[in-house]
């Protein structure tokens, strides 16, 4: 896969409508430019997304590209509305989500994503949003499923040739320090946990992936939106308003970049990199000049001695 991923959350709507014809000039600028890593997954939009995808890698040389999506939700129609507005998605498509974790569940969500994306075979699958954080009380029940019945499944997809890598995809990477007892996995998505903002994965998680032949994709490495804008506009932190101390760590990081005349952008997309363990860098993109200016940031150039005077400020408690 590309050292920069291209997500797909975007072309489900997230938050905004986005055009198939944005989507889908931003997909095929994206694999003229180099970028041959695809990610999406049913929540987003509802299956909206898959379909979205699927349609424009009809453009793309199919050795040109490398796509993972996620099992963990079924989706179900819901005959009560043609379109709505779901977990932060504009104009969904109109099926309701059901999480599943389940042998069964994971092998129908599988099926599901095939004929949305129009394959036979997957790069790589993904078990999506396991963990605490999203189920809270509930996570001992699905972690359950997944330990009965959900890894063997995508064991077995990879035992077929179904599908070529399988893993976890979620917000927190202690989950996947847990599921590696479970099952051989070959790669974690880690999002917004792999940050100059969020590191704590690096104090022993990266090397015990390194260890075992475990590979990583750090998504989000905009923290939802701040370290794109920097700490005059103010983008959102994990979805949300930043707080008054993750501010402060912004300015002091925005203080190093000047120093060195690297924007704060081009680090956080290259921050992760640096570990052997990352393979690639997943960030949402909905049109062509996005793809550009991201593009732009990974092949910025950084001085080791940049990365030298960061380590204080973002290791710091």
């Amino acid at each position: 896969m590309s050292e920069i991923g291209f997500g797909c959350a975007g072309a489900g709507n997230l938050y905004r409508p986005v055009s198939y014809e944005d989507f889908s000039a931003a997909a095929c600028k994206a694999s003229e430019l180099g970028i041959e890593y695809f990610d999406t997954a049913p929540h987003y939009g509802a299956g909206l997304s898959e379909r979205r995808l699927g349609i424009a890698l009809g453009d793309i040389p199919h050795q040109q590209m490398f796509v993972s999506t996620k099992v963990g939700r079924l989706l179900h129609p819901d005959h009560s509305v043609e379109q709505k507005d779901a977990e932060g998605f504009v104009s969904a498509s109109p099926f309701d989500r059901e999480y599943n974790y389940t042998y069964d569940g994971i092998m129908s969500s599988f099926e599901d994503s095939l004929q949305r994306l129009g394959v036979s075979h997957i790069d790589m699958l993904l078990m999506h949003d396991i963990g605490e954080l999203t189920h809270k009380e509930q996570h001992p029940m699905y972690f359950q499923q997944a330990i009965n019945g959900g890894f063997k499944a995508m064991m077995e997809l990879r035992e077929q040739g179904l599908v070529s890598n399988i893993g976890l995809g979620v917000n927190e990477w202690q989950i996947c320090d847990q599921a590696m007892n479970h099952a051989q996995f070959d790669c974690f998505m880690v999002a917004n946990c792999f940050t100059l903002l969020n590191n704590n994965i690096t104090h022993t998680f990266t090397d015990k992936c390194s260890d075992n032949n475990v590979s990583l994709i750090a998504a989000a490495p905009f923290n939802s939106g701040i370290l794109a804008k920097g700490s005059k506009n103010l983008g959102h932190y994990l979805y949300d308003e930043a707080p008054k101390h993750i501010v402060d760590k912004v300015i002091a990081i925005e203080s190093i970049c000047e120093q060195f005349n690297v924007s704060l952008q081009a680090a956080a997309i290259q921050y992760a990199l640096r570990y052997d363990c990352v393979k690639s860098v997943l960030i949402g993109m909905t049109n062509e000049s996005r793809v550009k200016q991201n593009i732009v940031w990974y092949e910025e150039p950084i001085p080791e001695a940049f990365w030298q005077a960061l380590a204080p400020v973002i290791y710091s408690s």
